[in-house]
């Protein structure tokens, strides 16, 4: 099994955090999302990772390396201009070992069972296997309608008001949830080099082609992170244990929901209210407090309240 990790993109809906940052290297508490994500496929014994990049891509690189430190193998493929999220896989295809690939978007927080994931697919000879999470409001979404076997029959627009009623009551309510196992064969089609969607190419030639398509509805946690307030409320969930997240030995618990590393010193008298962070090598001063929804990052000096929802990294308020 090798990984396919989609992370080129400019994370528009992310500036202006993003804009000397790739969305994927943005921190998830204490360290980039994009360290999470490779930690998560090591854990699932997927150890061979082709790494897709093309904005600041240099920051990536440099930071990950070939992947040894963090036990895997990384390779990269860069983009000279934006391909589309499936462009960039048919891009890696003379990386492709003629093993099953497990795709992700890298901009989503979940506690998807990998492992099932795979057992599944396999278990099902399926030749495409979309994973499939149900949302509160089904209208900002395209749906993918599967029958009672998981099989996917068909892909279904945006839906207003009205069209969500309607498909609710037929109990079409799970959306695409951003991770994908493919089998390489289904990119064979296609040019190399020109942009090319999974939504709107991709997965309906997988079907009209007669090929098989299952889904896997995982009802678990599932954080798309693409916008600042969904990006913060992520920040949140993890510090409040709703979201999966190993904080290793490099950070403590002292009271539910206050996390702090454990080379930061916080003086007798500073107020940290949960759920926060306080990062590596930060001094959180005496007549500090730290409000609930905080995350202070690395190398900081916090003397003063603050506001609220803040992540600061590399700051001084005295």
């Amino acid at each position: 099994m090798q990984a396919v990790i989609i992370a080129g993109g400019k994370g528009t809906r992310l500036r202006p955090l993003t804009y000397g940052c790739p969305k994927p290297m943005l921190p998830l508490v204490d360290r980039p999302f994009l360290e999470w994500m490779i930690n998560r496929c090591r854990e699932a014994d997927v150890c061979d990772i082709l790494l897709n990049v093309q904005y600041h891509s240099q920051q990536v690189i440099d930071y990950f390396g070939d992947g040894d430190r963090f036990g895997v193998k990384i390779r990269y493929v860069e983009e000279s201009t934006p391909l589309d999220t499936a462009g960039a896989i048919k891009l890696a295809e003379p990386y492709f070992t003629g093993e099953s690939l497990i795709v992700f978007n890298a901009d989503v927080l979940t506690d998807l069972d990998l492992k099932a994931l795979i057992k599944f697919h396999k278990d099902h000879q399926a030749d495409a296997t979309l994973t499939l999470t149900r949302v509160p409001d089904i209208t900002p979404f395209g749906l993918v309608e599967i029958n009672a076997q998981n099989q996917v029959q068909a892909f279904r627009e945006k839906p207003n008001a009205a069209q969500a009623l309607e498909f609710l009551a037929q109990g079409i309510n799970t959306i695409n949830a951003g991770t994908y196992v493919l089998e390489p064969k289904i990119f064979d089609i296609y040019p190399t080099g020109e942009p090319l969607s999974f939504e709107r190419k991709v997965f309906p030639d997988v079907l009209d082609n007669g090929l098989k398509m299952m889904g896997f509805v995982s009802d678990g946690y599932w954080m798309d992170m693409g916008t600042p307030e969904k990006y913060l409320q992520a920040q949140v969930d993890v510090l409040e244990g709703k979201a999966p997240y190993d904080f290793g030995d490099r950070s403590e618990q002292i009271s539910a929901g206050v996390w702090v590393a454990k080379t930061a010193n916080i003086a007798e008298g500073a107020v940290l209210e949960a759920p926060c962070y306080i990062g590596e090598a930060t001094s959180i001063g005496k007549d500090a407090r730290i409000p609930s929804q905080t995350l202070i990052g690395a190398n900081s000096l916090i003397n003063q309240a603050i506001a609220a929802g803040m992540y600061a990294t590399g700051s001084m308020l005295i």
